[in-house]
């Protein structure tokens, strides 16, 4: 019987299933909750940085693809971190709701409508912590521990992690503690993510077995 190979790009199908569940739990919640703060009131809304928030998508899956390409046990170490984390928001949201008062825009410019796009079709009561926030730092800081990634990608991708992140805060998607949390979080199941792997792929290498898709040079 022939062996099934699944290719290891497929497991960023893991994205958009992770996509389908937020939707189903980004309801209006029975308890009102908002971490809007003084600091908040301190950011203006500037419309051009809804250009960066949009691009988060197409930033995640081209950075898992080139990660995929320069160094596979990073792609695996770093697609398990953004699953991780991404469950524990849902656990958050389900339990600890928060909303984030929305502008009334009134222009008709195009970069409005894309704002207005935004918030028609993101509610806001998942805010705390922010995916977006959370997953840019994650391939960020994932970039830079690679020995593989120039220092040049790196830069570049934290340029653009960097501003979709503070996009955040300027189209008034999210509060200065959405940010500050989900930069955290990112931080921390990055750090959780590289002990587990690694841990596994020892003890599967200690007990004389093959770990299917890791060996002691990395991922295949």
């Amino acid at each position: 019987m022939k062996k099934l190979f699944v290719h290891p790009l497929w497991l960023l199908l893991v994205i958009p299933l992770l996509g389908m569940v937020y939707v189903m739990i980004n309801r209006e919640p029975s308890l009102s909750r908002t971490l809007y703060t003084d600091l908040d009131d301190t950011i203006p809304f500037i419309r051009y940085f809804i250009i960066p928030y949009m691009i988060w998508m197409p930033f995640l899956y081209l950075t898992f693809i080139y990660f995929y390409f320069k160094d596979r046990e990073l792609y695996f170490r770093a697609l398990f971190a953004y699953t991780l984390s991404v469950l524990i928001c849902y656990g958050i949201y389900l339990l600890f709701q928060t909303t984030v008062p929305r502008l009334q825009l009134q222009d008709n410019d195009l970069l409005s409508r894309m704002v207005m796009f935004v918030y028609q079709n993101d509610a806001p009561y998942n805010c705390f912590p922010s995916i977006h926030c959370l997953s840019s730092y994650l391939l960020f800081i994932a970039a830079k521990s690679s020995p593989a990634i120039r220092p040049k990608s790196v830069a570049a991708i934290g340029v653009v992690a960097w501003f979709i992140i503070i996009s955040t805060l300027f189209v008034k998607q999210h509060v200065v503690m959405d940010v500050l949390a989900g930069v955290m979080l990112g931080h921390v199941m990055f750090s959780f993510s590289t002990f587990v792997l690694r841990r596994t792929r020892r003890w599967f290498v200690g007990k004389g077995k093959e770990m299917p898709g890791i060996h002691p040079i990395g991922f295949d």
